[in-house]
């Protein structure tokens, strides 16, 4: 049996084991508010947790930076309709290639606000009643001299995680849907009238060096596969070509800055 239709039978044994209520959390788990190096390809890193429920929220991810003049706006939208659900937890990132140097050698602060697109079935199985979208922001500055973006320091520091942008949902069941109504998804969340959004933990959420590492490797590899000049430096096609295999991450999608891609960790 194949690693992925292992990891597909475990997803479903698990929606089907699922006990309710249940929470299931999206957390922004990089960049915090805090003081970033110049990097090429920034990272933006967002967690699921009790991510085999996440899907029946038909989740969908809408992105928007500007700088402290507010002159520079861009945005985006992440494509999550194939993201595969399956890990625990599931990471989804992307990358900003703008953020490379500061103006004029001097610290420069950005807001990122995030949007989280979710649908509610609580209301006669209609998907399209009682979800709608939340926003929430991050601000942090780009310094020379300071540390470079740090996957796994922004994950295990107490101070950076328990303010940590995120939205934590209620589920109280799911009901089945048809998948050609609903973005090819089986099932569609049902939250509480009454407590539709709890408190959430950010803080449960590690990320490991091989972790960090994936992430990396998938960020460069998704750089290199389009470019003409890529910005960093590349592995041979044919490791380039076996990473897009291992990782299946989509195509690039553009808008966003320079370059913004969203991926799934498999």
């Amino acid at each position: 049996m194949s690693a992925f239709l292992s990891a597909v039978l475990l997803w479903a044994m698990q929606v089907g084991a699922a006990t309710f209520p249940a929470t299931v959390e999206v957390d922004l788990i990089f960049p915090r508010n805090d003081t970033y190096a110049p990097s090429i390809l920034f990272p933006i890193v967002f967690a699921f947790q009790n991510a085999a429920l996440a899907s029946s929220l038909d989740p969908s991810l809408d992105l928007l930076l500007w700088d402290s003049t507010f002159s520079h706006a861009n945005d985006s939208t992440l494509n999550l309709k194939s993201t595969n659900f399956s890990n625990e937890p599931t990471f989804v990132y992307t990358y900003i290639s703008t953020l490379n140097t500061t103006a004029d050698g001097a610290p420069t602060s950005y807001m990122l606000s995030w949007e989280l697109g979710a649908r509610n079935c609580s209301h006669g199985g209609l998907p399209f009643i009682g979800g709608g979208f939340r926003s929430l922001g991050v601000t942090f500055t780009i310094a020379n001299g300071a540390p470079k973006p740090d996957l796994v320091g922004a994950t295990t520091n107490s101070a950076l995680c328990t303010n940590a942008s995120h939205f934590a949902f209620n589920l109280t069941g799911t009901l089945d849907v048809y998948p050609a109504q609903y973005d090819g998804r089986n099932s569609c969340a049902v939250l509480s009238d009454v407590q539709p959004l709890v408190d959430g933990d950010p803080c449960a959420v590690h990320v490991d060096s091989a972790t960090a590492s994936s992430i990396s490797a998938a960020l460069t590899a998704t750089a290199c596969a389009d470019a003409v000049s890529p910005l960093v430096s590349c592995p041979s096609k044919q490791n380039a070509a076996a990473a897009d295999t291992k990782t299946g991450f989509p195509a690039m999608l553009s808008g966003f800055v320079a370059a913004l891609v969203a991926m799934q960790l498999l």
